[in-house]
């Protein structure tokens, strides 16, 4: 489940995106959550960052790539916990068509085998509130119920 203000915008197998609202229903950003890929190992830290065997060097060249595309900026990445889950943050902006800039977060984490992000644009001062909302959904990717989980439980 989205969080609120979260409107379901399109989706293909491999990406959902959203409209993000503010409390008066104007659109202030967007976010996207989508499957990089499989995972090929477990997550680690010190020298050579993981996230699901997947080096955080290369979902950093993606983002710097992307936004290359998009006249955009990386200004940061560090790695932190959400409820138990490492995760990896790359900070981005971007020109907004106003001149302004637009706040960019790429969160990845690894959930059930597959490394996910969830992607958010929108003017500086609504970035706070979408990295909080970010977080809440990176903490439901990691404590959605599994269809074969489901399916035993009510087995039983």
């Amino acid at each position: 489940q989205a969080p609120a203000g979260w409107t379901a915008a399109s989706s293909t197998p491999a990406e959902l995106k959203f409209r993000v609202d503010n409390s008066a229903g104007d659109q202030v950003g967007s976010a996207s959550i989508s499957v990089v890929g499989p995972a090929v190992g477990e997550s680690t830290g010190g020298r050579n960052k993981t996230v699901g065997g997947v080096a955080t060097t290369a979902l950093r060249r993606e983002v710097i790539d992307r936004m290359i595309r998009e006249n955009g900026w990386v200004v940061n990445d560090y790695q932190k916990e959400i409820s138990g889950q490492q995760v990896y943050v790359v900070v981005a902006q971007s020109q907004a068509k106003n001149g302004g800039v637009q706040s960019r977060m790429f969160y990845f984490t690894e959930v059930d085998g597959k490394i996910y992000n969830v992607a958010t644009n929108s003017p500086a001062q609504e970035s706070e509130r979408l990295a909080e909302e970010s977080e809440k959904v990176i903490n439901s990717l990691k404590n959605r119920v599994r269809p074969a989980l489901r399916a035993s439980v009510e087995n039983k």
